[in-house]
C-alpha cells in the first residue's frame, strides 16, 4: 500500500475532511490540500541543484504531501545571480536532477511545480559583481543597492526567459510553474507605484504597471502545453506604515488584473514585502504573529478573483489548516515549515497521530538563510543529517544499555532515538519535567508551541519505553550500577559569572532565574539592569518579564545592539516589544562598580558614566558546561563509552542540542580519530 492509498477513510480524513480531500487543478488531481511552498535551502552554489535537495523534496512527497513546490527565488535569467543558494532554471547542468526530482515525486503520488522569478532590486551584486536591474533606480530598504533601470528591449528578453524556463520544466516532466512577485520581486516592483516611477508604457497608469506581469504570465502559457499548471504568488498586504506600499484594496485589484482571462490556475497568497525590515518581519511570520495569519487575506483574494487559491503563513497544524480551508474559503494550504519539522506530517495526521511540531522559531530555517547560512531545522535534525532518521545508515545496535544524564532537548532526543533502535534506556533528569532551558525559553509570550514540542518529546519517550527518572541527579555509582554500554551526558549549562559580580552593590542573578520566577520590585521605581552579553532571546525575555512585574528596566549590552544574534525575521519584533514595554536599550557598554555604585563604560570611547539607580542585575551571558560527571565516570570506568552533547559539550542553541542528541541516540558516536601525530611537513 502506498502512502496516497492511506488517506480516504483514515482517522485524519474523518477529523479533517476538507484537508484530506482531493482537489482538481486544470485536469490534474492533487491528492490532498497540503502543500509545501517554494523556499530556498541554501544548499547549492552557482545556481546548481544538489542531490541533497532532490532527496529533501522527494522525502516530503513520500510523507504524503499533495503538491510539492520548489526552489524559492529560482532564476530565469542568466544575467542575474540566483540568490540564497537557489537554483538557475535556465542552466542545462540541472536537467538530470530536475527530471529525477519530478519523476520521484510522481512515483510517490504528488504533483510538482517550481517557482521562477527575477528578483530585480531585491537581490544584491556582492558575489556576482554585476549591477542589479529593476523597474526603477530606487533601492529597497533591506539590501539598499541602487539598481540600473531595465529598458524595453531588456524587458522583452526577460518575458521570453520566463516562458523558456517554464517550457524547460514541462519538457523535464514537471506539472507546472509558479511566477512570483511576492517579497518585492521584479513583477511587484513594476506594479507598485511607490517603486515604479517609469514614464514609458510600463509605468504610470495601473494598466501600464500591470503590463510586465501580464506579459510574463502570457508567455508562460504560450510556451507550455494546455495541461501545464501556471501559478502566481503575491502578497495580500504589505505590512508597511501608512503612506507607503499598496493598500489591501489595491492589491485585490492587482490580483484581479493579473488573473483575468484564465491566465492563472493557482493564486498563492502570503503577506509582507521585502521593501523594509518591518515588512520583512511578516514575510515569513514567526511566533510574534498569529497562526493562519494570512487566511482572511487569502480568502478575500479568492472571492475577488474566483481563482483557486493557496494560502501560506504560519499554518502549522491540521486544525488551522482545516480552518483556512473551511472558514477562509481557500483551496490549498501551505504547511511548509511544519513539513520541514516533520516531512511525514500528512501521513502522521492521517494515521491519527501527532507529528513533530514546528515551533515557528525561524532560527533554523529561514533565519539561517537570511544570514547567508544553509537551511536546517531547530527541531528536526533529519533535515541537516538524514542519516539520524530511524532505519537509515549503519546497522542498528542490538540490546545496548544506554544511560542519558539530563532531560533537556539533547537528552530527550538521544534517549528516544536510542530506545527506538532497540536499546534499553534510562534517562535521569534532576528537575521535575523534561525540557531544560527550552522549557524556560518557551515561557516567552507567543511561544506556546514550544510546549507542544516538549510534549511531543515526552510522548516519544513514553512510546519508546524510556525509563525516565525525574528529580534525580545520579552519582557515578548510580550510573555504573545500571551496567551501561554507553552514557550520554546532556546535563546542560550553567552561568559563567564575570569578574564584576564579586562585591557587587546590587543582587546579581542569572537571567534564567528571572524567567523561571520573576521577582517583585521592592518598591515603586525599583530598577533592574539586564546585562546582555549573549545577543539572543534570553535578555529580552527576562526584561519583558521584569517590566511586566513593575520594574523599571534597562538592557545594556557589550554587543553592537540588543538581540544582535536574533535572525532578521524576528529581531524587529523583539526590539519593538521591548520598546513598547518601556525597556531602555543601551549598546556597546560594559557594567562596572566600585562596590557602592554602578557605572557604564562605553566600549568604543572608553568613557564612563553613572548607571544611576540599580536594585537588581540579571545576567544573560556566555555560559559554561554543567558537566561534573563525565570525568569521574571515565576515571571509574575507563572503557565506558561516554558521549557529551548539547550545552554539556559546549553551550550553544536549540538546533545544536537537538542535532547532537539525535546523533548520539542514533549511535553516531565520535568518529574514529587516529592517535598518531600528523607527519611533519618540511619548510621547503
Amino acid at each position: 500500500m502506498t502512502v496516497h492509498d492511506t488517506f480516504p477513510g483514515s482517522p485524519g480524513a474523518l477529523r479533517w475532511p476538507t484537508l484530506f480531500s482531493p482537489f482538481r487543478l486544470r485536469g490534474k488531481s492533487v491528492r490532498n490540500r497540503i502543500t509545501s511552498t517554494p523556499h530556498s535551502t541554501g544548499w547549492g552554489h552557482d545556481g546548481l541543484l544538489t542531490q541533497a535537495e532532490v532527496d529533501y523534496h522527494v522525502r516530503k512527497a513520500a510523507g504524503g504531501v499533495g503538491l510539492v513546490m520548489t526552489f524559492g527565488s529560482a532564476s530565469v535569467d542568466p544575467e542575474s545571480a540566483a540568490s540564497y543558494g537557489s537554483i538557475s532554471l535556465w542552466d542545462p547542468r540541472n536537467d538530470v536532477l530536475l527530471r529525477q526530482l519530478a519523476d520521484r515525486v510522481h512515483e510517490h503520488g504528488g504533483l510538482i511545480m517550481s517557482q521562477m522569478t527575477h528578483m530585480g532590486r531585491r537581490a544584491n551584486s556582492v558575489f556576482s559583481g554585476v549591477a542589479l536591474k529593476a523597474a526603477s533606480d530606487l533601492p529597497e530598504g533591506v539590501h539598499r543597492e541602487v539598481p540600473a533601470v531595465l529598458n524595453e528591449a531588456e524587458i522583452a528578453v526577460l518575458v521570453d526567459r520566463f516562458g523558456h524556463a517554464a517550457r524547460r520544466l514541462m519538457e523535464l516532466g514537471w506539472d507546472g510553474a509558479e511566477v512570483t512577485s511576492h517579497g518585492g520581486h521584479l513583477i511587484e516592483q513594476f506594479y507598485d507605484p511607490y517603486v515604479n516611477d517609469r514614464t514609458d508604457r510600463y509605468g504610470g497608469s495601473f494598466e501600464n504597471r500591470l503590463r510586465f506581469g501580464r506579459e510574463v504570465l502570457a508567455a508562460v502559457r504560450a510556451w507550455t502545453s494546455e495541461d501545464f499548471l501556471v501559478g502566481f504568488r503575491m502578497s495580500a498586504y504589505h505590512g508597511l506604515l501608512e503612506g507607503a506600499g499598496l493598500t489591501d484594496a489595491e492589491l485585490v485589484e492587482v490580483a484581479q488584473g493579473l488573473t483575468a482571462g484564465g491566465a492563472v490556475d493557482l493564486l498563492s497568497v502570503s503577506g509582507g514585502t521585502g521593501y523594509t525590515v518591518r515588512s520583512s518581519s511578516v514575510f515569513v511570520p514567526g511566533d510574534a504573529l498569529p497562526e493562519n495569519v494570512n487566511g482572511p487575506h487569502a480568502g478575500r483574494l479568492r472571492r475577488a478573483t474566483g481563482v483557486a487559491t493557496l494560502v501560506a503563513g504560519r499554518i502549522l497544524d491540521a486544525d488551522h489548516a482545516e480552518e483556512a480551508l473551511v472558514r477562509d474559503g481557500v483551496d490549498l494550504v501551505a504547511m511548509t515549515r511544519a513539513l520541514i519539522a516533520d516531512p511525514d506530517l500528512p501521513r502522521t495526521y492521517a494515521a491519527g497521530h501527532t507529528p513533530r511540531p514546528c515551533i515557528s522559531l525561524n532560527e533554523g530555517c529561514i533565519g539561517r538563510l537570511y544570514l547567508g547560512r544553509p537551511m536546517w531545522c531547530s527541531v528536526n535534525p533529519g533535515i541537516r543529517e538524514p542519516e539520524v532518521d530511524l532505519g537509515v545508515g549503519s546497522e542498528l545496535p542490538v540490546h545496548r544499555r544506554v544511560v542519558v544524564v539530563g532531560g533537556g532537548v539533547a537528552g530527550a532526543e538521544a534517549a528516544f532515538r536510542a530506545a527506538e533502535r532497540g536499546s534499553s534506556v534510562v534517562l535521569f533528569e534532576q528537575g521535575d519535567r523534561i525540557g531544560g532551558r527550552a522549557e524556560l525559553a518557551g515561557r516567552r509570550p507567543g511561544r506556546e508551541r514550544w510546549g507542544l514540542y516538549l510534549d511531543w518529546l515526552v510522548e516519544r519517550l513514553e512510546r519508546t519505553g524510556v525509563d525516565v527518572r525525574l528529580r534525580t541527579a545520579p552519582t557515578v555509582d548510580d550510573v555504573l550500577a545500571l551496567e551501561p554500554d554507553s552514557v550520554v551526558i546532556a546535563s546542560g549549562s550553567a552561568p559563567r559569572w564575570p569578574s564584576w559580580v564579586a562585591g557587587a552593590p546590587s543582587t546579581v542573578v542569572d537571567a534564567d532565574s528571572v524567567v523561571a520566577r520573576t521577582p517583585e520590585p521592592p518598591e515603586p521605581g525599583a530598577v533592574a539592569l539586564v546585562v546582555d552579553d549573549e545577543g539572543g532571546f534570553v535578555a529580552p525575555t527576562a526584561a519583558e518579564a521584569l517590566a511586566a512585574a513593575g520594574w523599571t528596566v534597562r538592557i545594556v549590552t557589550s554587543l553592537s545592539s540588543v538581540a544582535v544574534e536574533v535572525d532578521p525575521t524576528q529581531v524587529w519584533w523583539v526590539r519593538r516589544r521591548l520598546k513598547l514595554a518601556g525597556v531602555e536599550l543601551v549598546d556597546s557598554v560594559s557594567p562596572e562598580h566600585d562596590a557602592t555604585s554602578w557605572t557604564l563604560v562605553d566600549l568604543e570611547s572608553d568613557l564612563s558614566r553613572p548607571a544611576g539607580r540599580v536594585d537588581l542585575v540579571a545576567l544573560a551571558g556566555v555560559r559554561r558546561s554543567a558537566d561534573a560527571l563525565s570525568g569521574r565516570l571515565a576515571a571509574a570506568a575507563p572503557d565506558l563509552e561516554i558521549v557529551k552533547v548539547g550545552d554539556a559539550l559546549a553551550p550553544r542553541n536549540l538546533l545544536d542540542a537537538a542535532a547532537e542528541g539525535a546523533r548520539a541516540g542514533a549511535a553516531w558516536l565520535k568518529p574514529e580519530v587516529s592517535a598518531q601525530p600528523p607527519a611533519l611537513v618540511g619548510a621547503g
